[in-house]
């Protein structure tokens, strides 16, 4: 469950957990994975404007077809 009072290492450690979960178990769940998961980057995009969590470091880069822009992971401190 996600709250605004969540710290940001609180955040990055709840998104860590989503990106975790199994594409099985995403699709299971009837788009509640989904929603979870654009609440906390909404959050994620109100405090750190332009930046991925630390958490999407472990996804690696987009694959090769992807032509869009990917925001850089935050580097700074999470408290």
């Amino acid at each position: 469950m996600i709250n605004a009072l969540m710290t940001d290492r609180q955040l990055n450690d709840h998104i860590d957990r989503l990106l975790d979960t199994s594409r099985e178990d995403r699709l299971a769940s009837d788009g509640g994975w989904a929603r979870a998961f654009d609440i906390a980057m909404v959050l994620w995009e109100d405090r750190h404007p332009d930046t991925r969590p630390p958490a999407f470091a472990k996804i690696g880069p987009p694959p090769r077809c992807f032509s869009g822009d990917v925001p850089p992971i935050y580097n700074g401190d999470l408290e």
